[in-house]
């Protein structure tokens, strides 16, 4: 099955995503971002993957045989890109280095661009606790972790087949004990991420399970879903703008479970918005929204540097430290700020268009043995319906 109202507000949630990280004085956003506890989008990201993944390899995993393929698969999902952005931003730091030192934050080649995160990096290990900050590509850290938890389902699944839904929810249980008693924080990442995924994949594994056993009831009718879908809809904005945080966020990925199993019966009116086909196309090229804004803001903060002791004037107040420090960008105009945000978003969804056609669609063949790969030419490409399987994670 193809969840397009999901795949829809994924979209949504990623574009979101990407304007946290591009903090501009707008008449949206002011100096605070619209949307406190924005980093929760994070969690409905593991819920919503763990859901896919459940649906669509729980029955499919047999023997260590289909272990190792289904590995192979989201090794092909999660690396090239992965690999591609990584190589971007060390080609912009090996830049800087020779022509702009000073242009950064920080020395090049120090704090969240070390070279010995490049490895781990390109190991996918580099959320694991290994490093004291977000490196490189700062919002990865979710590849990291992911590819562990797609590992801990498959391994789990072949071990213990006829205690699937035990093992989900000690999986979900023990997550959510690191995350409460380990990382003591809502928004683990580069530390404790791990805890933090584990607990909204196996949300999202149990809730595959209770949405196959009990959907949302279609004897409701349209109307009845769709004042529920609108509810529920607002009610997750409002619980992640006034109670995100502690102590009663350790509750998100239970809230974006509930949310998940109601959208993706997709009964009501704000389901089918949701289902349009430019939401469902954002939701497609999520992933690359979500690895490819973060190069660009970090291009756009350089440039602003370079500009500046070119030009020898102050032009924007604007700055990164890995993720832990945030500045906001502030220009001669709020309208002009305006402009710049609604430009930055247009930069992202066509980047990231070109970057799942010519590197996600292509790498995913790569690896997965076709011999023959045709590489799309840059330009505008077809737009051409996916299985849910691949557009998990």
């Amino acid at each position: 099955m193809r969840f397009r109202a999901l795949d829809g507000f994924r979209g949504l949630c990623a574009l979101m995503v990407a304007l946290y990280h591009f903090p501009v004085e707008t008449h949206l956003t002011g100096r605070v971002f619209f949307l406190p506890h924005a980093q929760m989008l994070m969690d409905f990201f593991f819920v919503f993957s763990g859901f896919l993944i459940a649906g669509a390899y729980g029955e499919r995993l047999k023997g260590w045989g289909d272990v190792a393929r289904f590995a192979r698969g989201r090794v092909a999902r999660l690396w090239p890109l992965h690999a591609v952005t990584l190589g971007v931003l060390v080609a912009l730091e090996l830049a800087k280095a020779a022509l702009a030192p000073g242009a950064g934050l920080q020395p090049p080649f120090t704090g969240a661009h070390a070279p010995a995160a490049i490895l781990t990096n390109l190991l996918m290990i580099h959320s694991l606790h290994l490093h004291p900050m977000l490196t490189w590509n700062a919002p990865s850290w979710t590849v990291s972790v992911e590819i562990v938890a797609y590992l801990a389902f498959a391994v789990l699944t072949i071990l213990l087949p006829r205690r699937r839904l035990a093992v989900a929810a000690t999986m979900a249980l023990l997550g959510a004990l690191g995350v409460g008693l380990i990382a003591r924080k809502l928004d683990a990442n580069y530390d404790f991420g791990l805890f933090r995924c584990l607990y909204g994949f196996f949300c999202g594994v149990l809730t595959a399970r209770l949405w196959r056993a009990l959907p949302f009831p279609a004897a409701a009718g349209r109307g009845v879903a769709t004042l529920v879908e609108a509810a529920a809809m607002l009610g997750v904005f409002a619980y992640i703008t006034f109670l995100g945080g502690p102590p009663f966020g350790f509750a998100g990925p239970l809230v974006f479970s509930g949310f998940i199993w109601l959208y993706a019966s997709e009964r009501g009116g704000v389901t089918r918005s949701l289902s349009a086909g430019p939401l469902v196309r954002l939701g497609e090229i999520s992933y690359s929204i979500y690895l490819v804004h973060f190069p660009i803001v970090v291009l756009t903060t350089v440039g602003l540097r370079a500009a500046e002791r070119v030009l020898h004037v102050r032009l924007a107040d604007f700055g990164y430290s890995g993720l832990d420090e945030m500045t906001f960008l502030s220009g001669p105009s709020t309208w002009v700020m305006d402009g710049a945000m609604l430009g930055y978003l247009a930069v992202v969804i066509a980047a990231a268009s070109q970057t799942h056609r010519l590197i996600e669609v292509p790498g995913r063949k790569l690896f997965d043995g076709v011999k023959a790969v045709r590489w799309p030419r840059l330009g505008r490409a077809r737009s051409k319906g996916a299985p849910a399987a691949a557009t998990a994670a």
